[in-house]
């Protein structure tokens, strides 16, 4: 077949539409995020005020899907399971109602004996020790305003910051079983953690808060720019 013909048969060569390529490109741009986002990372806003002063109302945060291990969407399907450490910030499904994601600090891994007294917290039978920082006054998630006491707290070999009123919403003693973590929001008198709806399974993590990529403070109305980058630990 000579040159002339080749040429003749490629130019006759049906094309695709140009709506079909973006329409292609779209498609496999949409599967890429899917398993970016099931996987390897995911964004989440901060809504409620249950982590300050470590997290506040309208942070932007990218979470580590892998770090404690990959879940199948939509199943507790694990593979690859790494332990959560004690200190890390997690997201993970509210153990009340899964349709809804919860984020707090893990205090307790499995076997701790946890109890919390007078606003002090005790991780077996060692009192964790607080520093005083003074006043801290913050935005709430209906963009009122409150005022409370932040210390600094070291929890074994993380330390972190945390708010504190005179008196302590929940008391108690609890053992930490076997697969299950203790929760805790660095608000703590404004946080409904694992002092009131009990542990959290290890299936239930959803991932590992890494990052503060924005924040928008919508009680002023303004972006929040040293925020910004911000490692959570």
């Amino acid at each position: 077949m000579s040159e002339t013909m080749k040429s003749l048969e490629e130019e006759l060569k049906p094309t695709k539409p140009v709506w079909r390529e973006w329409i292609e490109s779209i498609v496999v741009i949409g599967l890429i995020a899917i398993v970016i986002r099931s996987f390897i990372v995911a964004p989440f806003v901060i809504p409620s005020s249950s982590m300050v002063p470590t997290l506040l109302v309208g942070d932007y945060l990218f979470v580590s899907r892998y770090d404690y291990g990959f879940r199948i969407p939509f199943t507790d399907i694990q593979f690859l399971t790494s332990e959560a450490k004690r200190g890390d910030i997690a997201v993970f499904d509210y153990p009340e109602d899964r349709s809804k994601d919860y984020i707090k600090r893990i205090v307790g891994i499995p076997g701790d004996e946890i109890v919390y007294k007078n606003n002090v917290l005790f991780i077996n039978g060692k009192k964790m020790p607080l520093e005083s920082e003074g006043v801290y006054t913050y935005f709430m998630g209906d963009k009122s305003s409150d005022v409370s006491h932040e210390y600094k707290e070291q929890l074994f070999d993380v330390n972190h910051s945390v708010l504190r009123k005179d008196y302590s919403i929940r008391d108690g003693q609890w053992k930490v079983p076997e697969g299950h973590y203790f929760m805790m929001g660095d608000n703590r008198n404004n946080s409904r953690d694992s002092r009131f709806w009990g542990f959290v399974p290890h299936e239930y993590l959803v991932g590992k808060a890494v990052v503060v990529w924005w924040s928008w403070n919508s009680a002023t109305n303004a972006v929040r720019w040293d925020r910004i980058g911000s490692l959570l630990r």
